[in-house]
Order: C-alpha cells, then structure tokens, then sequence
C-alpha cells in the first residue's frame, strides 16, 4: 500500500463472524472490529464518522453502537467523544439493530470510517476545520 493512502491495515479488523449481544433486554447482532489504525493515540472522536452496511443496506446510526470495554456508545455520538482512547490491537463491537431478522450464513459487511487529518492525539475537529480521511473494510462474515 503507497504510503499516505491509508490511516488502518484494514486485513484482519473486521471478524467474519455476526454474533448476538443484548443491552436492556434488548437483541442486536454484533461484529467485532479490531483497532488496526497507523494512528491509534486517539480519543475515539477522531473518528468522525462510521457507516455500516450488511448486505447493502446502511444501517441508520441510531442502530448501531460502538461497544467498546463494555460501554455502548451510538455512532451519533461518538464523534463527540474525547475521553475513551480505542488502543491499538484492542478489539471492540459494532453492535446493530437491523430491520429484519439476519439468514444464517454469509453477509456481506461494509464498514466505512472517516477520521480527521488532525494529528494532535488530544483533540477533535468538530468545526471541521482539518481534511477528511476516508477508508472501506470489507468482510464476508457468517451468522
């Protein structure tokens, strides 16, 4: 990979395996992403933006929480987030509501990041001020 043209080693974030998890006795299914990112001293508000597909359909974020060490964070928040830090090689969740119940087996799942260019590990860019990075993993993952 030409160096500049990535912020992760996407191989290997994405687990090919959707799982179940539940909060308030609430279903979601789950899949684990692993922090691969070349830049990972970062509060998770660095990532400006996540989006999930499975199947080719988005995911609204207001179905999709970032779990990570146990917290539930929706993706509508969490670019507000400037206190948890994602550590490198730590893995977390991406736990969804989706609109009908998932077949068993293969999905494809598509899983878009943005992060600022903005290199201060402390900081966040909510003005938008600092260019935008854009990056796609994709996994065929089995339920």
């Amino acid at each position: 990979m030409p160096a500049g043209s990535s912020f992760m080693i996407p191989e290997g974030m994405l687990s090919d395996k959707i799982t179940s998890s539940e909060l308030n006795g609430e279903s979601f299914y789950s899949i684990s992403i692993k922090n691969k990112l070349l830049h990972a001293v970062h509060p998770l508000g660095w990532l400006c933006e996540i989006n999930l597909t499975i199947d080719g359909t988005l995911i609204p974020k207001e179905d999709v929480f970032f779990e990570i060490r146990g917290q539930w964070i929706g993706l509508a928040q969490m670019h507000t987030i400037k206190d948890i830090y994602w550590y490198i090689m730590e893995e977390a969740r991406l736990n969804f509501r989706y609109k009908s119940e998932l077949a068993p087996g293969a999905h494809k799942v598509e899983c878009k990041l943005t992060a600022s260019t903005l290199e201060v590990a402390t900081q966040l860019d909510p003005e938008k001020k600092w260019p935008r990075r854009h990056q796609t993993l994709t996994q065929t993952a089995y339920l």
